[in-house]
């Protein structure tokens, strides 16, 4: 196409479009002042309610604190410095409360820069708005209100990158039974049970001893019948005797029944005994 014949329109898309032609639009929500700032606060909550402590603890009771310090000798003040950090790092529920909302608030935070990369976005611009986030003994329980225009199925198959956002093991999600607009995606950061040490009672007699100890067969060995007592009977050792034509001996073989018998053979006849003694050739 020459120079001379290309509109004003195409120069314009030329610039911002790709090889294809295709312009990815992304409106942003028209939101008064008021609403930007409660969604603000809101999402800085627990930022600005730390800011806030800090502020007022030195603010109202720096002096006293400063002049406290300075009244005890040095050798007490590193005392109180050391009991102080070895109270914060031992576990208690002080340190676990901080920890989780620690957690809990970088866990929102990475969540919603995931579904603005992920352009979870409805044709106004809004994303779905983040509830709550609670702690649990795997990680963090994370509720979405979806707006209108999104639902679940624009989380499918995104449960993997969910995980690589919040820096998790893995992502759960699932919708509400009573509600479709509430979702709940459960981030696992650690296994309770892939360090602990769960004993049985059934293995008393082998769970002090060492592997190398316990052979491969030691349930089999232990389960097997006990042969070692006394010696095994002929009369069961023996495969059982099939009835039917003479063979080159003049021994005959005769065929047991699924009851315990006990068959004594000779040249002349054959004699089938049953389990009380009593003679049943005649029923065989």
């Amino acid at each position: 196409m020459p120079k001379s014949t290309r509109t004003r329109s195409t120069r314009r898309a030329g610039r911002g479009s790709t090889a294809t032609g295709t312009i990815e639009t992304i409106i942003r929500p028209s939101q008064s002042t008021p609403v930007k700032v409660l969604l603000a606060v809101w999402r800085w909550r627990w930022e600005l309610f730390v800011l806030a402590s800090i502020a007022y603890i030195t603010i109202a009771h720096g002096t006293a604190i400063t002049g406290y310090f300075r009244s005890n000798p040095l050798w007490l003040n590193a005392l109180l410095i050391i009991v102080l950090c070895g109270w914060i790092v031992t576990d208690n529920p002080a340190r676990r409360f901080v920890l989780n909302r620690f957690w809990c608030v970088i866990t929102r935070h990475r969540l919603r820069a995931c579904l603005v990369e992920m352009r979870t976005l409805n044709y106004s611009g809004n994303l779905p708005f983040i509830v709550a986030c609670f702690s649990t003994k795997t990680g963090q329980i994370v509720w979405l209100w979806m707006r209108p225009g999104l639902s679940m199925e624009d989380l499918d198959n995104k449960a993997e990158t969910i995980a690589s956002a919040c820096w998790a093991r893995s992502a759960v999600i699932a919708r509400s039974k009573r509600n479709a607009a509430v979702v709940r995606i459960e981030i696992n950061r650690r296994d309770p049970l892939s360090k602990t040490h769960i004993t049985s009672p059934l293995l008393n007699d082998t769970s002090d001893m060492p592997e190398a100890a316990v052979a491969d067969d030691a349930v089999m060995a232990f389960l097997g019948p006990d042969t070692t007592g006394s010696a095994p009977d002929e009369s069961t050792a023996q495969p059982p005797a099939k009835t039917g034509s003479a063979n080159t001996t003049g021994e005959t073989r005769t065929r047991t029944s699924k009851t315990k018998t006990t068959a004594a053979v000779s040249d002349s006849q054959t004699v089938i005994l049953g389990a009380n003694g009593e003679d049943v050739s005649d029923y065989v």
